[in-house]
């Protein structure tokens, strides 16, 4: 039986000569893995359309119901995301977000609010400069945590960075510097509270 659903690729890995496993957040399934059989070969399925960042169409032939049953048939990018060539910096920022949801989401729980932030991000990579999309990622990460009901606050972040924290928007948009330091407090704070590494964190230092 074959089942239709949208979603993102949160990471793949190489298994085999020619698959790919990937973990995956979907509308209807919440975060799942599958496998993609023949991906790395199979020119026709799956060349080009297996691109973390963008909105996918997914089609699984599913046998059974065990998730190892479950394989991916076809995937086709949704037109209205263009996030395949991305410099860098906005990669790095990139994977923070798909970190986050790998980190704090239970496998097989759907749910609606965690995949309209994710659309409403990455709905918008490919449009902003480096500064908007920093304010994206801090808007991710408050807006994120919050519906975890974990709402970073000052108080919690002066206790992760050990010096005073200010959330005013004045103090946060002088500069890039400020963006990507607060981005990196509150990373901080989201590891501690998960009890898993971001392993993104490390690369902010090189925006």
């Amino acid at each position: 039986m074959n089942i239709e659903d949208r979603g993102f690729i949160l990471k793949k890995i190489e298994y085999g000569d020619y698959d790919f496993i990937m973990t995956i957040y979907t509308e209807k399934f919440g975060k799942t893995s599958t496998i993609a059989k023949n991906a790395r070969k199979s020119k026709k399925r799956f060349l080009g359309k297996l691109e973390p960042f963008n909105l996918i169409n997914f089609t699984f032939m599913n046998n059974g119901a065990s998730e190892s049953t479950k394989m991916l048939n076809e995937a086709g990018s949704s037109s209205d995301y263009n996030n395949t060539d991305l410099d860098k910096d906005v990669i790095i920022l990139c994977s923070l977000v798909n970190e986050y949801i790998d980190a704090f989401e239970i496998n097989h729980v759907q749910n609606n609010s965690t995949f309209l932030i994710m659309e409403n991000f990455f709905s918008q990579i490919s449009k902003g400069n480096l500064i908007n999309i920093l304010d994206s990622v801090l808007k991710f990460q408050v807006g994120y945590l919050t519906s975890q009901g974990l709402k970073p606050t000052p108080e919690e972040l002066t206790k992760i960075n050990g010096k005073k924290i200010s959330l005013s928007k004045d103090e946060i948009q002088k500069d890039i510097g400020s963006r990507i330091k607060l981005i990196k407090i509150i990373a901080k704070f989201s590891q501690f509270h998960s009890g898993k590494k971001l392993n993104s964190i490390q690369y902010l230092d090189l925006l």
